[in-house]
């Protein structure tokens, strides 16, 4: 049963692709909307998608150089080469810092935005530097690892006075920081960091949109259940059961998640866990963890145009199920990830920039004009519009679950939840041989999507 996320982001991503190239669907635009919803397709080919992009899109190094860069260290990361996302992610870094076209600056203040250099919103330009923090902490690169992590908050510290609340709210970015810190001996530092990275501010409108999406998934989770059942009963009662069917309605509530899967193997392999976030977020605790799983759920925030020829860019979330994960362990639960970030909430709370009040100018300049005797029509062809660009593979959140364990290779397994605390049976993920050794730590970084893990068990054959 393909999900409503999957639909939606193929159909967001094909409708901009034509809408950029002005044709039809040609091996480009297809393989372009293939890696362009590799976040939330069951069966991505990330490498071939990164070449892809490579060499269709980065090789010419054009005004749209940085989005690409973005999408390219994206399936670089899911893929897991670090090594090629750190790289690529350098050169994108040194572009947003370096990069000047004073020509396309001007044309842009006067006529359509996008003719500019790309270097992203705040918050984007933020989760670069995140990332090449993250990587450079994972090389053992602790230094450069809180010199980017410092700059990422200061990217996304918006300079807006009616914002002021959530400047320093970047939770994932303060998190890698008290990490580093704890790495270079600093604990007070590391202490600070970990306190903010805890930090919660409620921006406007959260709470109501909160209920709602309760009380949707709530809807959608009485159907999806129906569903379920229905298909069983046809895969196994049919004229041609299908062999090794399973039943994917059992969305039960968090609190009846098992403590031991089936087939889960000796004991639970956990010294120490956090039992709250107050705990999780201290630096006696975050001092003895040497496994680090992050976890990135959902598809990041969707740009469109709005406003009389779109002279104004706006941010809806993107639609995605998953909001909280439970880990197990060689199938023991081990506990529920924290959520660290959520980008939406990030591009929610960057105010009205200089660059917003520009369009605004020019939007109701050219609304104005078009409506004026004789130079109506001339005015009617000049194009406002704002920049449509935005980096589509980024994740909706990032989760951290972190605890200290047992040396040994490991089964990693997780179990999402929807907002109401409900299991999401079709977004279970399992990944292998996951390593923990006595002297160094391990960091993992995996991301949810519908129909990882096999929805069939093989047939038996017995």
């Amino acid at each position: 049963m393909r999900t409503t996320a999957v639909r939606i982001a193929t159909a967001c991503a094909a409708a901009v692709l034509l809408t950029v190239s002005g044709c039809g669907p040609d091996p480009t635009v297809m393989k372009t909307a293939k890696a362009l919803v590799a976040r939330v397709d069951p069966q991505p080919t990330y490498n071939d998608s990164a070449r892809f992009l490579q060499v269709t899109y980065l090789a010419p190094h054009d005004r749209d150089y940085v989005m690409w860069s973005m999408e390219y260290a994206s399936l670089c990361l899911m893929a897991g080469n670090y090594d090629a996302a750190k790289a690529e992610l350098l050169q994108c870094y040194d572009d947003i810092q370096k990069r000047q076209d004073v020509e396309k600056e001007r044309a842009a203040a006067l006529s359509n935005e996008a003719t500019k250099i790309f270097k992203g919103e705040p918050f984007e330009r933020a989760l670069v530097c995140t990332y090449l923090g993250m990587l450079h902490y994972v090389d053992g690169d602790y230094n450069n690892a809180r010199i980017f992590c410092a700059r990422a908050d200061m990217e996304d510290a918006t300079t807006e006075d009616d914002m002021a609340a959530f400047r320093h709210d970047f939770g994932l970015v303060h998190y890698w920081l008290g990490r580093a810190f704890l790495k270079l001996n600093q604990p007070d530092n590391a202490r600070v960091a970990f306190t903010k990275a805890s930090e919660h501010v409620v921006r406007k409108n959260e709470e109501a949109e909160t209920a709602s999406t309760r009380k949707s998934q709530a809807a959608a989770r009485t159907k999806r259940i129906r569903l379920e059942q229905e298909s069983y009963k046809l895969a196994t009662t049919g004229k041609t059961p299908v062999p090794g069917a399973v039943d994917m309605s059992n969305c039960m509530p968090a609190a009846e998640l098992p403590a031991e899967q089936p087939g889960a193997i000796g004991e639970n392999p956990v010294l120490k866990v956090a039992e709250s976030p107050e705990q999780f977020f201290t630096v006696d605790y975050q001092k003895d963890v040497n496994l680090i799983c992050l976890i990135e759920t959902g598809v990041g925030p969707i740009k469109y145009l709005v406003g009389e020829n779109g002279y104004m860019d706006a941010i809806m979330r993107a639609p995605y199920e998953e909001r909280k994960v439970v880990v197990y362990l060689n199938g023991h639960k081990v506990g529920q990830a924290i959520s660290l970030v959520d980008m939406f909430h990030q591009a929610d709370t960057r105010g009205m920039s200089e660059k917003d009040r520009v369009q605004l100018t020019k939007g109701v300049t050219q609304s104005v004009l078009s409506r004026m005797p004789y130079i109506g029509d001339i005015a009617s062809y000049w194009d406002v519009r704002a920049d449509w660009r935005y980096w589509r593979l980024m994740p909706g959140e990032v989760h951290v679950f972190a605890a200290k364990v047992k040396p040994g290779l490991y089964t990693l397994n997780l179990q999402c939840l929807d907002s109401n605390d409900c299991l999401l049976p079709r977004y279970g993920l399992t990944r292998y041989y996951i390593p923990v050794t006595e002297d160094a730590e391990s960091v993992i970084l995996i991301h949810t999507k519908p129909e990882a893990d096999n929805t069939y068990a093989p047939p038996s054959n017995k």
